[in-house]
């Protein structure tokens, strides 16, 4: 910097100078090189020595004196390594330097920032120029917003993204091996009861009580982090060498942590708390923050299991890859040869391509029939479940109606004495069987007997033989697996198959740039423009120009897919019950079934299911992502292959938010990972799924949860529309 001027202009320059620098939110100091002297202080500077220091005074024994070490800072140690005089966070000044900036205290211990500059002040003379602001407001805006990013609001104890980064602080030294521990995560049992009973104020009470008890602990005082809800985690490290093996490790955190399982009472009420705990060891477990938090879910989930208020440490049995497959269920298409919809495949479980098929229990099929929807059996469609020893169970079968359900028998050699009789068995209940894993087409004829279908992947058989079987059994029915193109499809019809089982109708086709819209679906296409943008939307003005549309939306509001308590009568009384992108989401499912009508029907259930499957799970996301912009993603995944025409040429129709254009053609939109995370459920790709949820902290149970609900939430809305 430079202040080099005319001898003559000197005083008004300076006096210039300080009408600038008085105004700075700053104490200014300029002190000569040579004599160590004050030229110049600005107000803010001059109020702290009372006045009392003017130009020409001694910088050492004045204003310098008023901080520790200032002066030798400035003067005597600048090649030195910061000390504590300078505070804990000063920077290193480099003699010779031209500028250098550093952390000290005043005589109060008050904390400032120091800037050093060397200029040529007025008259070109050597000088610092010292620049020191207050932290103190700088430091309180500091802390509250580390109060709002890494502190839980209701209970004040640290947040998720606080475990995340204290758990990302220690991780080298576990990955090095020299730091063990536990992550220990719990919920509070009865707790939804007393929200639904008393209300969520007093919820938030019994968890303000919960953490206060557990935080006022020495045990645990310091550990505490709140997930969410009444979800908490406890996170402990010690030296490697402090424990002698596994079982020294899981006493200790195992009397630790049985500390928290108390009853937590309130005042007043007669509901009380207990809490369930699952733990996971590092590195034991893995090293991986998200890794080890799963499962530590895992382990809770096995301690509700068990009764609830205990504690369970992770085992890798619990681990295995069935273990969390068997949280999800699949809904996988069978279509015939003018691809309209006859069947579907029930995948709920990991065994599907493994000889070990008894493993389905009560829970896991009573949650299969709810994403079916027993009150859908009416229908002319047959449902594909594989086999189970718990299907020769008599509770078991008095829930399958005959007539609608098939039984898949894995057979991929000739199936043995004990085989055969579990088949006849079966089928002299009245199921038909259906056949799977079939390579070799020497098979027997009492195996044939049996089977009323036989499901075989093309692309593993022999084609001469696999015809040369199917033609010799026209009585039969041929299911063809794994048909996920239109090439696939053409070949599976060329060799005799009747029914196909894939994703060959949601493949894109040859699209034309000039295909258009029938005019009959004109209309819809208009209300998808209209409600899939986030602008006004007049309704009573759509309400008015179609009055067909108004009693098919009226009707759907109705029905059980919204589950209002108070019936519609008007679209202006929608607005008001629903809101306005409410209602907007309603009339764009509405609309998307008018204007894909002549689609296959499956490609439209996947794109309504994906729908409400992604607004299911976007609050849940980290950060929470917007439901309707998930839904309208979802909704509109497969909708140009609908149309016939590309994702661009659509957007060129209908403009949507640009988060969801930018998500629905490119992979770097806030919503682009949903599109693969879609097509990995539909395949039952479980290992992604499993991979996905990991990666964005969401709960196994939650994604086969929130799929069910989606799946009902179709059917539902297909009996409204079907009334």
């Amino acid at each position: 910097m430079l202040f080099n001027r005319n001898k003559t202009q000197d005083l008004d320059v300076e006096q210039f100078l300080s009408c600038i620098l008085d105004a700075q939110a700053a104490e200014i100091v300029v002190i000569g090189k040579k004599n160590e002297q004050i030229l110049f202080m600005n107000a803010l500077a001059r109020e702290r020595v009372g006045g009392s220091a003017r130009s020409g005074q001694p910088f050492k024994t004045g204003y310098a004196k008023l901080f520790h070490g200032l002066y030798e800072i400035c003067f005597e140690d600048a090649a030195k390594p910061a000390d504590a005089a300078r505070g804990a966070n000063a920077g290193n000044p480099k003699a010779g330097s031209d500028r250098y900036s550093f952390e000290i205290k005043d005589s109060n211990d008050k904390l400032f920032s120091c800037d050093c500059n060397e200029i040529a002040w007025t008259g070109n003379r050597a000088a610092l120029l010292l620049t020191l602001r207050d932290m103190s407001e700088e430091n309180e805006v500091r802390d509250r917003l580390y109060s709002l990013a890494y502190t839980d609001q209701l209970t004040g104890v640290p947040n998720r993204a606080k475990l995340k980064d204290d758990f990302d602080a220690i991780r080298e030294d576990i990955v090095n091996g020299e730091l063990t521990g536990i992550i220990a995560l719990f919920d509070l049992d009865n707790f939804k009861s007393i929200n639904d009973t008393y209300g969520h104020n007093t919820g938030d009470v019994m968890l303000r009580r919960m953490t206060s008890m557990l935080d006022g602990d020495p045990a645990f005082a310091g550990h505490l982090y709140r997930l969410g809800g009444d979800e908490f985690v406890l996170l402990y490290y010690e030296n490697t060498e402090k424990f002698q093996g596994e079982e020294d490790l899981s006493a200790h955190y195992g009397k630790l942590q049985g500390g928290a399982l108390r009853t937590y009472t309130m005042p007043n009420i007669e509901l009380s708390c207990t809490l369930s705990m699952g733990a996971a060891f590092f590195p034991k477990h893995g090293h991986a923050y998200a890794d080890l938090l799963r499962k530590a879910d895992i382990a809770l989930y096995k301690a509700k299991a068990a009764g609830r208020n205990c504690l369970l440490f992770f085992e890798d049995q619990y681990d295995t890859a069935k273990k969390f497959k068997d949280l999800y269920i699949n809904i996988q298409p069978i279509l015939n040869g003018d691809r309209e919809t006859a069947g579907y495949e029930l995948i709920d479980k990991g065994n599907e391509d493994t000889d070990d098929e008894s493993e389905m229990n009560l829970t896991e099929f009573d949650r299969t029939m709810d994403a079916v929807d027993l009150s859908m059996m009416e229908n002319r469609l047959r449902y594909f479940i594989s086999f189970s020893d718990h299907l020769l169970n008599t509770a078991v079968r008095s829930h399958l109606p005959k007539d609608k359900f098939v039984i898949q028998m894995r057979v991929s050699s000739e199936p043995g004495e004990k085989e055969m009789e579990k088949y006849s068995l079966l089928h002299s209940y009245g199921y038909d069987l259906a056949m799977t894993g079939l390579r070799n087409f020497d098979v027997s004829p009492e195996l044939v007997k049996l089977a009323e279908y036989f499901k075989i992947d093309p692309m593993e058989a022999d084609g001469a033989s696999l015809q040369a079987f199917i033609k010799k059994h026209p009585k039969k029915n041929f299911i063809a697996l794994n048909v996920n193109t239109s090439a696939d499809f053409d070949g599976a019809k060329r060799q005799g198959f009747q029914y196909f089982q894939g994703f060959f109708f949601n493949e894109p086709q040859v699209l034309s740039k000039t295909k258009e819209i029938d005019p009959l679906r004109g209309n819809y296409l208009r209300l998808l423009q209209l409600t899939s943008a986030d602008g006004y939307v007049d309704f009573e003005e759509i309400s008015a120009a179609d009055v067909a549309m108004s009693y098919k939306l009226l009707r759907l509001l109705n029905s059980a897919a919204v589950g209002l308590r108070n019936r519609i009568s008007s679209i202006p009384m929608a607005v008001a019950m629903l809101g306005e992108n409410n209602l907007k989401k309603w009339i764009a499912t509405l609309a998307l079934r008018g204007v894909t009508s002549g689609a296959p029907l499956e490609l439209v259930r996947l794109s309504l299911i994906r729908a409400r499957f992604a607004e299911l799970l976007a609050p849940h996301f980290s950060p929470r992502r917007n439901p309707r912009h998930a839904f309208i993603v979802g909704m509109f995944s497969l909708l140009h292959i609908a149309l016939e025409k590309n994702r661009q040429e659509l957007f060129d129709e209908i403009p949507v938010a640009d988060e969801i254009k930018e998500s629905l053609l490119t992979e770097d939109g806030i919503y682009s990972d949903m599109l693969p995370f879609f097509n990995g459920y539909e395949y039952a790709s479980w290992d992604e799924i499993t991979e996905f949820a990991a990666t964005h902290e969401l709960s196994d149970q939650l994604i086969s949860e929130s799929y069910v609900e989606a799946v009902k939430w179709y059917n539902d809305l297909s009996s409204a529309e079907n009334e």
